[in-house]
């Protein structure tokens, strides 16, 4: 009897396994919400729709990638950043699962070839998450992304993202100061958003007046005490036109979510420096070096006004946190420790992902098999969730001198090492050394796979 059980919960499908997700429109309109979740409902794949988005959130899952074929239905989830492969669906259920899901985001469910876009909410218990469909036509049939990211900002703090304290200190001096420019940077796609927002959380924004420079395309969220003005280059007003309104207002801190022309970054600039206030400015780059040489590169005109002001430059990278439940610690050698530059007997502990031995080695006293269980909280991954690796450049004179020379980035990263810059992977190897990530995990973050 109990084998048969078993039987019946290894035959379902992943979407089968868990309470389906509360799904509904992202409608504002509450009569057109429900008219369209009534419709969604009527739809036969709607039970497989909430199921696989369960399933996907169970997992830990962002994204979740659905390759159609005429065999059947390929789907990948992104887990810590990776993705991994799950058994996919009969194409029968998986063409119904997507009919639900265009219907629910008010998308065409018969245009199998156009890309189409479109948005649903998600609730599971009190949390709300928004959900987001991209859809193209592709030679083999059609591929869909699937993206799941919560409301909520699941972190609050530079700690909770992985900055050790020494750094958050110096951060928060650099902006709480009495003036200058903090660049926070990350490459493509790798958290800059998060980054970023968790910087203005850092920022005293109660005793002082915060204004934001925004498109009109391309809006921030809403953030508590910070002002909001947008440009349009075609309709108006222009950048320039509403710095000046900006300016009347006299505020302490100007946000730049994006830089909008060099003219206004030169007329901010010299607001910061002649009446000691700040500006923040976000860009993408591979590292803090490269993030200074880009701005003064890329505004050769605001080039002096730049450096005039900048007081730092904040970079990040991501990797997989080690789970705490299954992590295991070994003794580096000494020519380990060596070679990562950590001084003898001031780290006796390094952990790595727990790895079983080998299947025929899983056996009990008696030498019976016993296959060791994965671990309940990762699932058997070796890690859990993801952490950030930060380096803050605060350039010296040198540096500050040779950004007007040169664009060389090894020459600019030689300078800031004179200087007492610790880069990004001297900063991974202290992620290392706390216990947070693998080695392993570091030559595959900054191997680029």
């Amino acid at each position: 009897m109990i084998r048969k059980k078993k039987q019946a919960v290894e035959d379902l499908q992943p979407w089968q396994l868990f309470p389906p997700a509360e799904i509904s429109p992202a409608l504002k309109d509450k009569t057109a919400e429900q008219s369209l979740l009534i419709q969604a409902r009527q739809a036969p794949g709607f039970p497989v729709a909430a199921g696989q988005i369960a399933h996907a959130m169970a997992s830990r899952a962002t994204h979740a990638l659905l390759d159609y074929t005429q065999q059947g239905v390929g789907i990948r989830y992104q887990i810590d950043g990776l993705w991994e492969p799950i058994p996919p669906l009969d194409r029968e259920a998986g063409d119904a699962m997507l009919v639900a899901l265009k219907t629910l985001c008010s998308l065409n469910p018969q245009d199998r070839r156009s890309a189409q876009s479109g948005q649903w909410k998600i609730k599971v218990g009190r949390d709300k998450f928004t959900g987001t469909l991209q859809s193209q036509g592709v030679p083999t049939g059609e591929r869909v992304l699937l993206k799941i990211e919560p409301d909520a900002m699941p972190f609050t703090t530079l700690a909770d993202l992985g900055m050790r304290e020494k750094m958050i200190e110096s951060y928060r001096g650099l902006l709480n100061g009495s003036e200058g420019m903090v660049v926070v940077s990350a490459p493509k796609g790798l958290g800059l958003t998060t980054s970023w927002q968790i910087s203005l959380n850092a920022a005293d924004k109660f005793v002082r007046d915060f204004q934001s420079i925004e498109p009109q395309s391309r809006p921030e969220p809403e953030t508590i005490n910070i002002n909001q003005n947008f440009y349009d280059p075609q309709e108006g007003p222009t950048p320039s036109e509403l710095l000046r309104r900006m300016l009347l207002k006299e505020p302490d801190v100007f946000l730049l979510p994006e830089i909008p022309d060099e003219e206004s970054l030169k007329t901010i600039c010299e607001q910061v420096k002649l009446h000691d206030k700040h500006v923040y400015v976000r860009m993408v780059a591979g590292d803090a070096v490269e993030a200074a040489a880009r701005l003064v590169g890329q505004y050769r005109g605001a080039a002096k006004s730049i450096t005039a002001i900048l007081q730092g430059v904040l970079n990040q990278r991501i990797a997989r946190r080690l789970c705490e439940n299954c992590k295991q610690g070994f003794q580096p050698p000494p020519a380990l420790l060596q070679k990562l530059g950590i001084p003898a007997g001031r780290v006796t502990m390094l952990y790595q992902p727990f790895v079983p031995p080998p299947i025929e080695q899983q056996v009990d006293e008696k030498g019976r098999p016993a296959p060791i269980p994965p671990c309940p909280q990762c699932n058997g991954r070796g890690y859990y969730g993801r952490i950030g690796i930060f380096e803050l450049l605060t350039p010296g004179p040198k540096l500050l001198d040779a950004l007007h020379k040169t664009q060389d980035l090894q020459k600019l990263r030689a300078v800031a090492a004179s200087e007492g810059h610790r880069g990004l992977q001297a900063e991974a190897v202290l992620t290392v050394a706390r216990g947070l990530t693998s080695l392993d995990e570091l030559k595959r973050v900054f191997s680029g796979k």
